[in-house]
């Protein structure tokens, strides 16, 4: 009788042990899942608390200003995806971390449009198709260990006179993180010659 006593109280303590660590493991995993999404959370706010864009550098010469601004992949994420999927964003911010993202602006100082022909010696059209799609050749970037990287793709946004400015983003990849680029521009299009903007800093420090 006792020892099929003992063998109850053995199989309850055990039984009593297996819901414990059942319950301390989901425990955990809920908040491994809860730290992961208040550590994005957190990293989204200091972005939003630092204005977003980094360190702007501009470069005036002959009546245009030329400014480079580096961006992070999370804010373009979130104005095409929103806030609703965290979990989503921060998944595809990992797969771009190499990745960087900067945009350039051309502006006159009495805000004409730049695509003239005056401006470019080229006509309206030709000016709007070397902005949207040659001028990517004549960015390159320069990492702190001497390598040449090139500009892989360019998105010319179009305004339609609407703003006085003309952007491009501009996108860069095999980039680690960590790395400082100073970013060359080769200005073919107006024919004011070569620029540097060297970013010193890291784009954001979270």
């Amino acid at each position: 009788m006792k020892k099929s006593s003992s063998l109850v109280i053995q199989r309850t303590i055990k039984l009593m042990l297996f819901v414990l660590i059942a319950f301390i493991s989901t425990s955990c995993a809920n908040e491994t899942k809860h730290t992961k999404h208040e550590g994005l959370s957190n990293k989204l706010f200091t972005l939003k608390g630092q204005g977003w864009k980094s360190k702007q550098i501009i470069h005036f010469t002959n009546n245009l200003s030329y400014k480079a601004t580096q961006v992070p992949s999370e804010y373009y994420l979130l104005k095409n995806e929103g806030t609703s999927d965290l979990k989503q964003i921060d998944s595809i911010s990992k797969r771009l971390e190499n990745e960087r993202i900067i945009e350039f602006e051309f502006e006159h100082f009495e805000s004409d449009d730049l695509l003239k022909s005056n401006y470019t010696n080229l006509n309206y059209d030709e000016s709007v198709m070397y902005m949207a799609n040659t001028i990517q050749k004549d960015f390159i970037a320069i990492t702190a260990k001497n390598d040449t990287i090139p500009c892989v793709g360019v998105l010319f946004e179009r305004n339609f006179k609407v703003a006085p400015f003309k952007r491009v983003l501009l996108y860069f990849n095999n980039i680690p993180p960590e790395e400082n680029i100073q970013l060359i521009y080769n200005d073919a299009l107006f024919n004011n010659g070569t620029f540097k903007f060297k970013f010193s800093e890291i784009p954001f420090k979270t």
